[in-house]
């Protein structure tokens, strides 16, 4: 079955803001007792979950330079590396993450907008799995 159109924007909605519009969109069909489609359904779960997976790698990576900081030779390639990954801006005001970042929202959002399911090999099989699709 195609999705509609509302349900390939309410996708592009939930990638663009990080996971928060899925979670409302959830909670508001689920009060409504509204049904959602497979593809509406697998979108959703799956912005929450890369906007999760994205800030524990933040929070993992924050931990690893500020214990690696320590250590002497170590510490100042660390802090030299997250400089170049995360402070110094290549474009604009993009860093260097932030761009792969943006990369990967336009990417999951285009396709959804297309009326297609994105995959990203990791986490669209966990999705998939658990919640259909």
């Amino acid at each position: 079955m195609k999705p509609t159109f509302q349900d390939r924007i309410i996708s592009v909605l939930a990638y663009f803001t990080f996971g928060i519009f899925s979670i409302i969109w959830i909670v508001f069909a689920n009060m409504t007792r509204k049904t959602m489609s497979s593809f509406l359904v697998f979108n959703l779960y799956q912005a929450v979950f890369i906007a999760v997976v994205l800030a524990v790698i933040s929070l993992v990576y924050s931990i690893a330079v500020n214990l690696l900081s320590v250590i002497p030779f170590i510490g100042n390639f660390s802090r030299w590396l997250d400089i170049i990954l995360n402070q110094t801006p290549m474009y604009f005001t993009f860093t260097i993450t932030g761009f792969f970042v943006t990369l990967l929202v336009i990417y999951l959002s285009v396709l959804s907008l297309l009326g297609r399911k994105p995959y990203i090999p990791f986490v669209s099989d966990i999705i998939a799995s658990n919640f259909g699709g």
